[in-house]
């Protein structure tokens, strides 16, 4: 008879759907519901879901602009988290096979995507830090190749990744930060990150393009805006005298939070030696971002980078994922 129970309650424990944030179609938001429990496959592992970020590219992802947006619905949003694996190693992980994903109790994980996690930094901290810092690190370090005593200019730097930006490009040997972001109220803690000048993005055209100018000339740009803003500093930054001394400058585009497209002057390339290119997860090696992940805790650890957190339960992923005004705060989601 105890083997009969305990035999039922397997089978039902076994046939209880998990909890995730689930769309059912793009450019909706997310509902806390059940989705079937994953099975893992070959160079797969099943993992607990320990806490999740809410970043903008599961949001571009769940609207459909992003290119690598859902193909498969309804699928499980987040691309991302901190996670324990059924012998308790924890975990920093990705790479989930469509349509699971890391806002969910469950998930699969590819097991090239998984990296330990040191003791020292807990699960929220641990999920939030990747997505705010690896892009810029990735850019300074490898794309741009950033030098001791450089000017940098963090293009959408009140964002949480643009203030990780300020602060992987001091600690990498940047000799002035110049931080460009729309929100006026974050905009006065910046200098507190290592921001030793700040602009508006919110002013005119006019006002834009003369601060750009004023502050110029850049050695490396990260660009997380695109859009309007980036015309006009490309403007700003465009030579109009034939005997001008070329100054070559290291543009690197990486979101597009004020548009997709952004008119590049030829002038641009020719006057003043721009290098545009692109930093995403298709633009660097897997080794290259597996070297960077020690040097991104051991900063987190010391102290030396902050990253502003929120911890939100996943069952509260619809009201979360619509609220405005988080100023650069990451939001976390916890099963």
């Amino acid at each position: 008879m105890t083997l009969i129970i305990v035999n039922f309650i397997k089978q039902h424990v076994e046939t209880v759907p998990m909890k995730a944030a689930v769309i059912h179609e793009l450019g909706t938001v997310p509902k806390y519901e059940d989705f079937p429990d994953p099975v893992p496959v070959d160079g797969e592992i099943l993992v607990t879901m320990k806490a999740a970020p809410l970043t903008n590219l599961s949001k571009s992802r769940a609207r459909g602009s992003h290119y690598d947006s859902y193909k498969q619905l309804p699928a499980v949003c987040g691309v991302d988290g901190v996670a324990v694996t059924s012998g308790g190693e924890r975990l920093y992980c990705g790479g989930c096979r469509p349509p699971y994903g890391t806002m969910a109790e469950r998930t699969v994980v590819s097991r090239a995507w998984c990296f330990p996690l040191p003791d020292g930094v807990d699960d929220v901290t641990a999920a939030a830090v990747p997505n705010a810092v690896l892009s810029s690190w990735l850019a300074l370090e490898y794309r741009a190749k950033l030098r001791q005593g450089e000017k940098v200019l963090v293009l959408g730097a009140t964002g949480n990744a643009g203030k990780g930006a300020i602060q992987v490009a001091k600690y990498l040997g940047a000799g002035r930060v110049v931080a460009a972001g729309r929100n006026e109220h974050a905009l006065s803690a910046l200098p507190g990150l290592g921001a030793d000048s700040v602009i508006s993005l919110s002013q005119s055209d006019q006002a834009l393009a003369e601060a750009f100018a004023r502050e110029a000339p850049f050695d490396v740009i990260i660009d997380y805006v695109w859009g309007h803003p980036a015309e006009v500093l490309l403007r700003a930054l465009t030579g109009h005298d034939l005997k001008a001394e070329p100054t070559p400058i290291r543009y690197i585009e990486i979101g597009a939070m004020a548009g997709p497209n952004a008119s590049v002057p030829s002038e641009a390339l020719r006057s003043v030696g721009l290098e545009l290119s692109g930093g995403g997860g298709g633009s660097v090696s897997r080794e290259t971002i597996v070297a960077a992940f020690p040097k991104m805790w051991d900063l987190a650890i010391s102290g030396k980078l902050r990253v502003d957190v929120e911890r939100v339960p996943l069952a509260e992923v619809e009201s979360a994922w619509q609220r405005q005004g988080t100023a650069g705060r990451r939001l976390v989601f916890v099963p």
